[in-house]
């Protein structure tokens, strides 16, 4: 069971903890204070009154901004987590307008997208799912994104290939029925239908 605190000194100490380590806002601080203090408000309050004396909500929103374009997060995913942090809903419009530019910006997010292609491809997911998968999370980006799939894989073959191997261990390449089930799962996968076409007349031609 965590502590309770019982003195300003210890209080205080542990609030300047706190915000050095969750950079919260202030009503987020005071939650926490409150719980450390078993609800005393007195306590809370004159521990608060030191504290917003040099915390800056809007310094602290514009920091967690610029950590999250960094890390190439979306605006959405960045407007989340600052209202579940409970700042104000004024100071993150604000704050996100400011950087409007970067949520704009190929070159904010271009290393994230291309990695996560590259993760995808590596999975055998085809272009059709990598590029609904992305352009759903990144709407911005949908022409970039289509670009790089087609420099970096023109051709699903050789994925379609890979795919179909591991079904002709589930299902009798002779059966007709068992064959289109095969075709309709690659289907689902979002292959091409000429792409499918084309590795099942190599596997019935050798």
């Amino acid at each position: 069971m965590s502590r309770i605190l019982t003195t300003e000194e210890t209080l205080l100490n542990y609030a300047a903890w706190y915000a050095m380590r969750y950079f919260p806002s202030l009503q987020k601080l005071r939650e926490s204070l409150m719980r450390k203090s078993a609800n005393n408000t007195v306590l809370t309050e004159k521990v608060m009154q030191q504290m917003s004396e040099y915390i800056s909500e809007e310094r602290i929103v514009d920091g967690l901004v610029r950590m999250y374009v960094e890390q190439s997060k979306t605006r959405p995913y960045i407007e989340q987590k600052l209202h579940l942090k409970k700042f104000g809903n004024e100071i993150i419009v604000t704050t996100l307008e400011s950087y409007r530019d970067s949520f704009v910006s190929w070159n904010t997010y271009e290393q994230t997208i291309t990695r996560k292609i590259h993760d995808y491809l590596a999975k055998n997911k085809s272009r059709k799912y990598i590029s609904g998968t992305l352009v759903q999370k990144y709407p911005n980006f949908k022409r970039e994104i289509a670009t790089f799939l087609d420099t970096v894989v023109p051709d699903e073959t050789e994925a379609v290939r890979e795919e179909f191997q591991k079904l002709a261990q589930k299902y009798s390449l002779t059966d007709r029925k068992e064959q289109q089930k095969i075709i309709q799962k690659l289907s689902m996968k979002g292959f091409s239908y000429d792409a499918i076409k084309k590795v099942m007349k190599e596997r019935f031609t050798e």
